[in-house]
């Protein structure tokens, strides 16, 4: 619950900000808004509902709590909260599809990779270089697979789920973009020869990172995929001056992706948790209200009590049985 309130009292930062941006002069009724005006106030009547309740699920006879009901406001590039949810089921599903082709062919190597490019203060420019930059190795790997020429250490991948990524230093005043990824490997990458065709591509960096990933107990590849799904943007190190200019810059493209045996995977626009069999089980609704202050949190308002539906269905049969034996003895 302290990670939800953190994340929902940085978005409401957020939210604040806009709203200073969308005010109109009162002096001057009769200006228009400007464009900027306008997009701050449509971002901040979004930001305004979002999260506000949260409605969770004890199933306390098996020890889970699972989160039921929420509103989103669907900003990932602008709201913590939804950026949070959103990358929590990415996580999970990515998590199931790695299990999932490694059962298949156990041979397969999991990595993960970090492509940068040169820092630069146009985050627009440096974002699309990137992007650009990726998609041309992946091209090539495509080329490869198909004609069989052209390799390179990428072609040795035999899928991968990727995301961007960009921060800022507030030092030197420059972004700095670059792509995580978890690759399972068919052979090792010689990252000395990776780093020479990316800089081939790029023009400017030769910033590779490769790593082994290893399973860890109980959490599996779970912590290596979030290395992937996390945030395109690091929150908590972007003032909300930064994020809504980046915001801007970076809304509609697509930021994450995965080919090969990854490709595929759907991210549900239900961001619930998944529940067990509401049917056969009790279970206590909470409901939670977000408190904003200088230490945000939420409260919990309301809880109820909420019998298995089975349970009443066989109450219901009973009755009728013995209603059905009454009525043969007389």
């Amino acid at each position: 619950m302290t990670r939800f309130g953190i994340l929902k009292h940085r978005s409401k930062q957020q939210e604040n900000f806009l709203w200073t941006l969308a005010k109109f002069k009162e002096n001057y009724p009769n200006d228009l808004p400007s464009e900027e005006t306008t997009k701050a106030l449509k971002s901040a009547q979004k930001l305004q509902g979002c999260g506000n309740f949260l409605l969770f699920k004890n199933f306390y006879t098996i020890d889970q709590t699972k989160l039921a009901k929420f509103h989103v406001c669907g900003q990932h590039l602008l709201c913590p909260f939804c950026a949070g949810i959103r990358a929590s089921k990415a996580i999970q599903k990515y998590t199931e599809r790695v299990d999932e082709v490694l059962k298949k062919n156990r041979k397969l190597k999991p990595v993960l990779i970090t492509l940068t490019v040169k820092n630069g203060t146009d985050l627009s420019e440096r974002s699309s270089h990137l992007i650009k930059s990726l998609r041309t190795l992946i091209k090539r790997r495509q080329d490869y697979n198909k004609k069989g020429r052209g390799f390179n250490e990428f072609c040795k991948i035999n899928g991968a789920m990727y995301s961007y990524e960009n921060t800022y230093n507030e030092q030197t005043k420059e972004w700095h973009p670059h792509v995580h990824m978890f690759a399972l490997l068919d052979d090792w990458i010689d990252q000395d020869q990776m780093a020479e065709t990316w800089h081939e591509i790029t023009g400017d960096s030769f910033v590779v990172d490769i790593r082994r990933v290893k399973k860890e107990k109980d959490l599996g590849y779970a912590k290596a995929a979030a290395e992937v799904c996390k945030y395109a943007l690091k929150f908590g190190y972007l003032t909300v001056e930064n994020t809504w200019e980046a915001f801007k810059v970076l809304k509609g493209k697509r930021l994450s992706g995965a080919f090969g045996s990854l490709y595929g995977v759907k991210i549900p626009e239900n961001l619930a948790d998944d529940m067990p069999d509401e049917k056969d089980l009790p279970y206590l609704e909470m409901l939670y209200k977000f408190v904003f202050g200088k230490q945000s949190y939420y409260d919990l308002t309301m809880t109820r009590h909420v019998e298995p539906q089975n349970k009443d269905n066989a109450d219901d049969e009973e009755q009728e049985r013995r209603r059905e034996g009454e009525g043969g003895r007389n």
